[in-house]
């Protein structure tokens, strides 16, 4: 690969409840990105999906960096085909869109059409580890053990409201009623009976479409395992979340103190080996490449469930996913350069194959 400088477009922001956590993944990589090697590009997307020009983007991250509110900044957006342009001359991207319309295959597919090589997994990939409800059979079927759960399309919410609730309940309490598309446990609740079951599903509806009801997995440790590479991925040194909160919700995330991020985890060799494969089975079974992280829950009898595949996990240098290569000796820098090598050893795989 060449060592001249090349363009390397960070497009972060859009139309998602996770925005402003994209704003902190963007400010970070930008930080990190070698500028031996790459000329960074901040491409910005509004909460109602416009594109800002590049300039207009590094003045948006000025005036947030000087503690201005983003809204202060409202430029009149580029279209598609303008945004298109702005790509045209970057080496490659990194989408650091979290959640819908970014993490979901729209924002990979629209690169992916603009030829522009980009971080992290394709769009069939980033659908299917998205949704929730489509990649749980997935990952069954790769023998990687998942929460027993259920479906509930809004659809069949509306038609008989009662039944839903029948049948998530025979999952028994407690459980999790969560968006089947969506990040950073925005829609999600914790259900510890009957009563509260009916606004956990109109939570999630505000969010998506379907809403996924899971069994709780009681007296659960959150462990996390971090995923790099192309055809031969590797999985991370793996890392425990605590929290003093009922769950690993937005808030323990992003603005609880005492929210803890330990790595490396304490844990069993053997259960780590489980863990780490595991972590490399569900990143082949959705067809990734590049990054992921992969969410799971241990019990204390040794008992682990897999909660999702996160294909743009968290880029603060606070964030799990790069704690977790920083365990194994890959500084964040380092990790956006592999990042983007990777991108770009793909498109030359892709570009062979035609």
């Amino acid at each position: 690969m060449t060592t001249d400088q090349q363009t390397l477009a960070v497009i972060f922001g859009g139309p998602t409840v996770e925005h402003t956590i994209s704003i902190r993944s963007a400010r970070a990589v930008i930080a990190a990105a070698d500028p031996q090697r790459w000329r960074v590009l901040p491409i910005a997307v509004t909460r109602d999906a416009g594109w800002l020009a590049p300039a207009e983007s590094a003045e948006l991250l000025a005036r947030i960096d000087a503690g201005a509110d983003e809204e202060v900044v409202s430029p009149q957006p580029l279209s598609a085909l303008e945004a298109a342009s702005a790509l045209a001359d970057c080496a490659a991207a990194f989408p650091l869109v979290h959640g819908t319309w970014g993490e979901d295959g729209v924002l990979q597919g629209f690169l992916e059409t603009v030829g522009i090589p980009y971080v992290g997994p394709g769009v069939a990939a980033s659908a299917l580890a998205m949704n929730k409800a489509a990649s749980k059979p997935i990952f069954q079927a790769a023998g990687i053990p998942v929460a027993p759960s259920l479906a509930v399309p809004l659809i069949a919410w509306r038609q008989d409201p009662i039944a839903a609730q029948r049948d998530a309940a025979q999952l028994g309490y407690p459980l999790f009623v969560k968006p089947s598309n969506g990040g950073s446990s925005i829609g999600a609740t914790r259900v510890e009976s009957r009563e509260d079951l009916a606004d956990a599903f109109r939570a999630a509806y505000e969010c998506d479409h379907t809403a996924l009801v899971e069994r709780a997995m009681l007296d659960a440790r959150e462990i996390e395992c971090a995923i790099l590479g192309n055809a031969q991925p590797r999985a991370s040194a793996l890392g425990e979340i605590r929290t003093a909160r009922s769950f690993y919700d937005y808030i323990a995330k992003y603005e609880d103190p005492n929210t803890e991020l330990i790595v490396p985890a304490d844990l069993d060799p053997e259960i780590a080996e489980r863990i780490r494969s595991y972590s490399l089975a569900a990143f082949e079974a959705v067809g990734a490449h590049g990054m992921a992280r992969a969410d799971f829950l241990l019990a204390p009898d040794g008992e682990l469930w897999l909660g999702e595949l996160n294909t743009i996990p968290g880029f603060t240098s606070a964030s799990m996913y790069p704690r977790l290569w920083e365990a194994c000796g890959l500084s964040f820098r380092g990790l956006v350069t592999r990042l983007v090598e990777l991108a770009l050893e793909r498109a030359r795989c892709a570009e062979n194959l035609r």
